[in-house]
């Protein structure tokens, strides 16, 4: 640490700042790798199963391009967490893939995965039990289980501010987390039903009925993790891997 003025008081100040960033860096990857993991596994699980691919190749672009670019970067001007300067020293030795952040990111991109492949194979199920088109029954499918995968990630992001406290806390506390959530929304619904834009990422406009269907589908992580984050609260109290004793210096 190199002091650029004669107050020593700067030190706090710059550890504050280190916790902080230390702090963004970890809840980008957490968001990040998680989507990753969920994306993978429902492709996985869709071709181990013999089943069609629930997302074609522009879609999985589009998650990866605009899904995942907007949000993950405001996770990283995240504003400090409160008491971040009252909690123990981490220890250097212990990096950001602590056994809480892999759980949660686990957690999260396993439940991503349960959930759209099981509302695809659903929706797959409903298409042929009322005799549609097949054609047009798996482009409705992979249209729900896009709009799931999408809402869902979002949902994540506001999860993964913090690998402790609760999303109910200051939940829109990241006023660009907000905006990047809402600008990414209104690119979804414009992919969604504007005719030559749909046509060409492949989606079918979707009911009121199929919204409230994929909104209760993607908001189940929440609780999820919200539960995940709790079991580590009681389980694991030391979750940014430990402290070093009250000799330590804070980083």
């Amino acid at each position: 640490m190199t002091l650029t003025d004669d107050n020593f008081a700067s030190i706090v100040g710059a550890v504050e700042e280190g916790r902080g960033i230390f702090s963004n860096i970890k809840k980008y990857l957490m968001y990040l790798l998680s989507s990753n993991i969920g994306e993978i596994g429902l492709m996985a699980v869709a071709t181990l199963a013999g089943m069609p691919l629930p997302l074609s190749a522009v879609q999985i672009l589009y998650v990866n391009l605009a899904t995942d670019g907007l949000p993950a970067l405001a996770l990283a001007f995240d504003p400090p967490e409160e008491g971040l300067m009252r909690r123990p020293p981490r220890n250097p030795r212990v990096g950001i893939f602590t056994t809480p952040v892999v759980a949660l990111m686990l957690v999260g991109g396993i439940w991503s995965t349960l959930v759209n492949i099981g509302l695809f194979a659903w929706e797959l199920h409903q298409g042929e039990a009322m005799g549609l088109d097949p054609k047009r029954a798996l482009t409705h499918a992979m249209t729900m289980a896009f709009l799931s995968l999408v809402l869902i990630q979002f949902f994540k992001a506001y999860n993964f501010r913090s690998d402790r406290v609760s999303v109910l806390y200051r939940p829109f506390a990241n006023r660009w987390l907000n905006l990047a959530i809402l600008w990414e929304l209104t690119l979804l619904m414009i992919v969604l039903y504007v005719p030559p834009l749909a046509a060409a990422f492949g989606t079918y406009p979707l009911s009121v009925q199929d919204w409230s269907i994929v909104l209760a589908a993607a908001f189940s992580v929440v609780p999820v993790l919200e539960l995940a984050k709790w079991l580590i609260r009681r389980l694991m109290p030391e979750a940014d891997g430990g402290g070093l004793g009250a000799s330590a210096c804070p980083a």
